[in-house]
Formats: structure tokens, C-alpha cells, sequence
């Protein structure tokens, strides 16, 4: 569960949010994907340097654009497995 909090902290750091730190990974990707549809709706162009800078794969971002549905949701999970990845790096080399 730590793991979770310092996701959550991180992504909430990287993206400029304030969510509460939900009980599970699902709840945080369905709050995520709401305001990463509110992005996409509202600031197409600050998702995007978002993304960017949180270095989520071009390519898979790519692919979730592709996708007919769920778009937002599909981004969540790709900033999440990012930001786990980075707490876990940064969690080996401390």
C-alpha cells in the first residue's frame, strides 16, 4: 500500500492534481482517467507536455489514441505504470 501512496503522490505532483489517495489502483486510474478526460476536453496541448514529461511511451500513447472508447482510461493506466515504474527505480537506487 505504500507503493500506492507514493504513486499517487508522484502522479499527483507530475500532472498538477489533488486527488485523494484512493484505497486501490482502480479507484486511482477511474479518478485519473476523469481528469485526464477533462484534458483532453478542455487542453489538448497541456496533456500532451504532460505526457511528455512524465515520459510515457510515444508509441503506446499513440495506440490509446487509436482506441474508439476509453481513450482517458487507457492514459491513466500508461501514467500510473510510468509513475510505478519511477518509485520503483527510485526505491532500488536510494
Amino acid at each position: 500500500m505504500d507503493q500506492l501512496k507514493e504513486v499517487v503522490a508522484l502522479t499527483q505532483k507530475d500532472l498538477g492534481l489533488s486527488l485523494a489517495t484512493p484505497p486501490n489502483f482502480e479507484q486511482f486510474i477511474d479518478e485519473l482517467a476523469k481528469a485526464i478526460q477533462y484534458l483532453i476536453d478542455t487542453d489538448f496541448e497541456k496533456l500532451m507536455h504532460i505526457l511528455y514529461r512524465i515520459d510515457v511511451n510515444e508509441n503506446k500513447v499513440k495506440q490509446a489514441f487509436g482506441l474508439e472508447k476509453d481513450v482517458a482510461r487507457e492514459l491513466a493506466i500508461l501514467v500510473i505504470e510510468r509513475e510505478k515504474q519511477k518509485v520503483i527505480t527510485r526505491s532500488k537506487y536510494k
